[in-house]
């Protein structure tokens, strides 16, 4: 028995490959198969009409400030995004001495406003 199963999706699976409609098994949060999958999950998602892909990884975000009070930063994570990259701006939050914060926060807060 598999964990989840996605049934139906286009998969497109980051080779480069074209992409395949099909089925893919997860078992301990790895893909254990590909194709068509028999057998049944814990969980199964129908994915007709909808890609199935590796997660993305952003790696130009302004994430620096946001991440101190949204963890699931928003609408990344529900695009797909599963990797993100902050402080390649030249501009970050950390690190940062302690006693500099608030110094620091009115900086980003000008930046943003940009």
């Amino acid at each position: 028995m598999y964990d989840v199963i996605i049934r139906g999706g286009t998969i497109v699976d980051g080779t480069g490959a074209p992409p395949v409609t099909g089925d893919l098994a997860v078992k301990d949060g790895r893909i254990v198969e590909m194709g068509q999958v028999d057998g049944s999950a814990t969980r199964v998602v129908d994915a007709d009409g909808a890609l199935v892909t590796p997660g993305w990884v952003d790696v130009h975000t302004h994430y620096d400030g946001q991440a101190t009070w949204d963890d699931a930063l928003e609408p990344s994570a529900s695009n797909g995004v599963t990797t993100v990259v902050m402080g390649n701006c030249g501009v970050g939050f950390a690190p940062v001495r302690p006693g500099d914060e608030a110094g620091l926060i009115d900086l980003m807060e000008g930046v943003e406003d940009i």
